[in-house]
């Protein structure tokens, strides 16, 4: 209806009042929802991650409850739902939601291999914690979709390639190369463009990269180029960084990642 020239809106579900506290919230019985369509399940998460919101506890605990509804949906439709968590300002805080409500083991269920495992002496934080801390750096510094991708999944391969039981002898030689199988695997069965999934592959096998300007040659450098590709060589080095900061590290660019970046240009 109009008033005096002005539209009125009828709220008649108290949508502003949930907009102004910063709700997610169902329209009538949660459940109900989820059951119309299942992607409203991963929907609510990215509603919360790109807006900021919290999402009601009795929609929450229909999104926990359900999750499994989510196998009923194509891959086209749930990646296109995880790359805008993903691309989301709060996409560290996404992807714990989907952990959360059993999401996510319908979209990455390698991501979760990483809970609970315990690195070494150099990491004071689990696999999982310290991927999903790269991710929050790779998205606070509005980095590319490719390079918050490749942070996440950047140690994917770890506890496939732990070896050792203890905090103090484990190690992962190899793990970028098994991480950068499983990148491939998730990419491929989520249905990502081929170059897109070629580039954030390219960056999680090579994300290991070592270099001291004492040691390397000009041609190790050249090489490396050509390994990550020209036009990825800066976001192999943005991938460097969330994970030096995802390892509890306070400076992302140390000098030799600067000097290496001197010998590039």
């Amino acid at each position: 209806s109009e008033v005096k020239g002005m539209a009125k809106i009828t709220d008649l579900f108290d949508g502003q009042k949930d907009i102004k506290a910063k709700i997610i919230r169902t329209v009538g019985n949660p459940e109900e929802r989820f059951a119309e369509d299942a992607l409203r399940l991963l929907r609510a998460v990215r509603f919360a991650a790109v807006l900021g919101f919290k999402i009601e506890e009795k929609t929450l605990e229909a999104v926990e409850k359900n999750s499994d509804w989510l196998t009923a949906i194509s891959k086209e439709r749930i990646r296109d739902e995880f790359v805008k968590i993903i691309n989301s300002d709060n996409a560290y805080e996404g992807v714990l939601l989907l952990e959360e409500t059993g999401l996510l083991k319908h979209i990455a269920p390698e991501l979760r291999e990483g809970i609970g495992v315990e690195q070494n002496l150099h990491h004071i934080y689990t696999v999982w914690e310290h991927i999903t801390r790269a991710l929050k750096y790779a998205a606070e510094k509005n980095y590319s979709l490719e390079v918050r991708l490749a942070s996440l999944f950047h140690d994917i391969g770890k506890p496939r390639a732990k070896r050792g039981k203890t905090h103090e002898d484990a190690t992962f030689y190899g793990h970028e190369v098994v991480g950068a199988r499983m990148a491939a695997e998730i990419m491929d069965q989520l249905k990502f463009p081929k170059d897109q999934a070629e580039k954030v592959v390219r960056l999680v096998r090579y994300h290991m990269f070592y270099y001291n300007p004492e040691e390397v040659t000009e041609s190790s450098v050249r090489r490396l180029v050509r390994n990550v590709g020209p036009d990825s060589i800066d976001e192999l080095m943005q991938v460097r960084e969330a994970d030096r900061i995802g390892s509890g590290v306070p400076k992302a660019e140390p000098y030799r990642l600067r000097h290496l970046k001197y010998m590039i240009d």
